[in-house]
């Protein structure tokens, strides 16, 4: 999907095409990360005990950010 956008860019306006790249993948990455906190809010409500699994969840939530980290060094730095 991401070649499918830089090619479109490409033919048509650079700047949109990497717009809308980092846009969809910021949106994406900030989605993830409200249904984690969500979902995890959810489960420590029902089970005060799953506290102790925070650890997993700042991983999860780490992998979440570096992907999005990635679509911006692509979108900004590597798509001419």
């Amino acid at each position: 999907m991401v070649q499918l956008l830089a090619a479109e860019a490409a033919k048509a306006e650079p700047l949109f095409g990497k717009g809308f790249m980092l846009a969809f993948a910021f949106a994406a990455a900030a989605m993830g990360l409200g249904m984690l906190g969500a979902n995890y809010m959810k489960a420590l409500g029902r089970n005060p005990e799953a506290g102790k699994a925070a650890t997993q969840l700042i991983i999860i939530a780490a992998m979440i950010e570096v992907t999005a980290l990635l679509a911006f060094l692509m979108g900004a730095f590597l798509l001419k």
